[in-house]
């Protein structure tokens, strides 16, 4: 993937999580399902996010280039 790509990734991963929190908060109110046996959704929708933010690349995940530091000199 190239660093659109990655920059796509984590602008996404926020709404994407409130996107389903939003759904399993409105299936609890509507439904009989509860947040105790949707949660694990969250831990699914979170894992997904972080491989597609490995496979984006280094860009995605945050890591500092290599370069001068600063305070030195």
């Amino acid at each position: 993937m190239n660093t659109g790509t990655a920059a796509l990734v984590c602008a996404l991963r926020g709404p994407v999580m409130l996107v389903t929190l939003g759904s399993l908060l409105t299936m609890h109110r509507f439904t009989d399902v509860t947040i105790g046996q949707t949660w694990p959704i969250l831990l699914i929708v979170f894992g997904l996010m972080k491989l597609l933010q490995r496979l984006a690349g280094p860009a995605a995940s945050g890591s500092a280039v290599a370069g001068p530091e600063r305070g030195q000199g």
